[in-house]
């Protein structure tokens, strides 16, 4: 990288910011008041996110730097930029990766007290030292494959960072569908959905639900079905598993008001019934510095 990078620092809005600020929620104003266990730490969080973005812009200042500081949701073209910092935690990343073509992305943990942060490199403070080395070319960015989910041979929504998830937009209703893996026949399925991840979204929710880690280098994807309704006879083979981004998995929809929920809750594409869902492996990787392994699997 050059040695006078062009830099868009991307940050998110806190929780705080975002209810009691923008919105003037006066449910959660009269909680705060009252200090209500819902809404503890919220303000301290917020103060905490607010430090850490002026740490960085101090930093920027101080340096001279090209830079343009800008709310993480009204970032729309990256282009003219050669690194984007994200200030916040891994939503921050899931949010920006799906604006971000070929530019790499250095992740700054703006909470770090209370963010697990497994994209990020390091915190406000690190900052400069993260930042000095990239221009130096000591680290060199990871690259985390994403996919891309295919309705009926369309693709449905941006690159995929950590999962999609296959299910009925109604979390309560049954998931209904043919789950094929493979060149095995397609098995009738019911079940709360199915996770579709890939090595990044390994620590994700489909960790909570009892999948594995997978190292950020893999070429692997991993699926898991949650929580089956079981067969009168009998059980299901394809519970979980791990195989090749580039081999064959689908999904066929026998629901009406079938779902794919893309990288969390916001992102979502109709999946109706008799549609079919397959994985493009070959979506843009993600380029991202400052990635330590050993985070997730601690």
């Amino acid at each position: 990288m050059n040695s006078s990078p062009r830099i868009l620092a991307a940050h998110k809005k806190s929780r705080y910011e975002q209810l009691v600020v923008d919105r003037g929620d006066q449910r959660i104003i009269e909680l705060l008041d009252a200090d209500h266990i819902s809404v503890q730490g919220l303000k301290k969080s917020h103060e905490a996110h607010q430090r850490s973005v002026e740490e960085l812009v101090r930093h920027l200042e101080a340096e001279g730097a090209d830079y343009d500081l800008i709310y993480r949701g009204n970032v729309e073209d990256t282009s003219d930029y050669d690194l984007i910092v994200a200030i916040g935690g891994d939503g921050t990343v899931l949010d920006l990766s799906h604006r971000i073509g070929e530019q790499p992305i250095l992740a700054i943990n703006s909470v770090p007290d209370t963010s697990v942060g497994y994209f990020s490199g390091g915190t406000a403070f690190d900052f400069p030292r993260l930042l000095q080395r990239i221009i130096d070319g000591r680290i060199q960015p990871v690259q985390l494959r994403r996919f891309h989910p295919r309705i009926d041979g369309e693709v449905c929504g941006p690159p995929v960072l950590n999962d999609i998830l296959i299910a009925h937009e109604n979390p309560a209703a049954v998931s209904s569908y043919y789950l094929q893996i493979g060149s095995h026949p397609a098995e009738k399925q019911k079940s709360s959905g199915v996770w579709v991840t890939t090595p990044a979204g390994s620590t994700a929710a489909v960790r909570s639900a009892g999948g594995l880690v997978l190292p950020f280098g893999s070429g692997n994807l991993q699926y898991l079905v949650r929580e089956p309704f079981p067969p009168r006879e009998g059980g299901y083979r394809f519970l979980k598993g791990i195989q090749p981004l580039e081999d064959p998995l689908e999904v066929i929809s026998r629901m009406r008001r079938g779902t794919v929920f893309i990288d969390g809750p916001h992102m979502r594409c109709e999946f109706p019934i008799g549609s079919s869902l397959s994985i493009d492996p070959g979506a843009p990787p993600l380029s991202i510095y400052g990635l330590q392994e050993e985070r997730r699997t601690a």
